[in-house]
């Protein structure tokens, strides 16, 4: 379910970079569908039998593509209109289109600019259609190969954590308790200063361990959970920058995968961490409901606010954005950045949920 989530999202965003209507038609279903009417009119009824889909979801097609002009219902029928569809085409209908080894479809005839030629029409959407296809794929083995970067990237964070609350941290805790000793068997009051001082550094550096080993691996996370997490998270992080967090996190019935509950946990990190650096704000805020069948975080700022485009356009600044639309796409989510010069940052995430939370 969060893979097609995610397929949909992305065809969403990869239709709205295309004019209309050639935007209409950016998407598999809707090719197929003007496929299946190649050979003539046809009813709902039996569209949805050849294209095994469903009544709701083929009404939405079929209206976008009505809409566009691509397609209209006659006497009960639908039917394609083949002429619309090569206006919609557009540039891919020039006189630069050449014949390839893969198979595509020759140069239009004149007689197709006039409507008289539909096999060539629907074997360029049958070209365009298998395009897509294979692009959809490599799609999902690139999310496939991402996805195993970031487990066996939380793995070693996983490993460095430990070792640092297991080796580190047991070694400073030893190393302050023969510091104690030794700061009371000392006479001398410049001495005993100075090992204060020290204890008092290695105080500081044990709690730095500690914090670190937090933050790369949260055992909040693990043992209990998303919301919990994000308390805690949102708890030390507003001790430790003097930020006022305001949190509403509404309790989730069950467990979230792992792999969501991880990215989502870290999205909201890297959301606050940004806050904290660039925001200058006063307060924020972490909202975490469930509404529409997905799970939605909302983090918000009153800080200075930027302009998104711009930032988003410059590779060394535009990076923690991007970060965060690849966790959530990694787990069939989409997430969104709103904000403006002076009037704050709002993160936004939303990812489907599997069953009842």
């Amino acid at each position: 379910m969060r893979g097609q989530a995610s397929g949909a999202a992305e065809a969403r965003t990869d239709a709205a970079l295309l004019p209309p209507p050639l935007s209409a038609i950016a998407r598999p279903e809707r090719l197929r569908l003007l496929l299946a009417l190649q050979g003539g009119p046809r009813d709902t009824t039996e569209l949805a039998r050849r294209l095994g889909m469903g009544s709701r979801a083929l009404s939405g097609h079929l209206r976008e593509l009505a809409r566009a002009g691509l397609v209209r219902y006659d006497a009960g029928r639908w039917r394609a209109e083949p002429e619309a569809i090569v206006q919609a085409l557009g540039g891919l209908l020039g006189a630069s289109l050449a014949p390839s080894p893969a198979g595509a479809p020759p140069p239009p005839p004149e007689s197709c600019l006039v409507c008289e030629n539909r096999s060539y029409v629907f074997s360029l959407l049958a070209q365009l259609s298998r395009s897509l296809d294979e692009a959809r794929r490599q799609q999902e083995r690139l999310r496939s190969l991402s996805l195993q970067v970031m487990r066996a990237q939380e793995e070693e964070r996983k490993r460095v954590a430990r070792d640092l609350h297991d080796d580190t941290a047991q070694a400073l805790t030893a190393l302050l308790v023969r510091l104690k000793v030794l700061e009371r068997s000392l006479s001398d009051e410049g001495q005993r200063r100075e090992v204060e001082e020290l204890r008092t550094l290695v105080s500081h550096t044990l709690e730095g361990v500690r914090r670190l080993a937090i933050d790369l691996r949260p055992s909040t996370l693990d043992h209990l959970g998303l919301p919990a997490a994000i308390a805690t998270y949102a708890e030390g992080f507003s001790r430790l920058w003097g930020l006022p967090i305001q949190l509403r996190l509404q309790p989730l019935r069950r467990r979230l995968p792992a792999e969501v509950e991880l990215a989502v946990y870290r999205i909201v990190q890297e959301a606050l961490t940004n806050v904290a650096k660039h925001a200058a704000a006063k307060q924020a805020s972490v909202r975490l409901y469930k509404r529409n069948g997905c799970l939605v975080v909302r983090v918000s700022d009153d800080g200075r606010g930027f302009d998104v485009a711009a930032v988003t356009a410059q590779r060394d600044r535009g990076l923690g954005i991007f970060g965060m639309q690849e966790r959530a796409a990694l787990v069939g989510g989409s997430l969104v950045v709103r904000s403006r010069p002076g009037r704050g940052t709002e993160v936004r995430v939303a990812v489907p949920l599997e069953g009842p939370s």
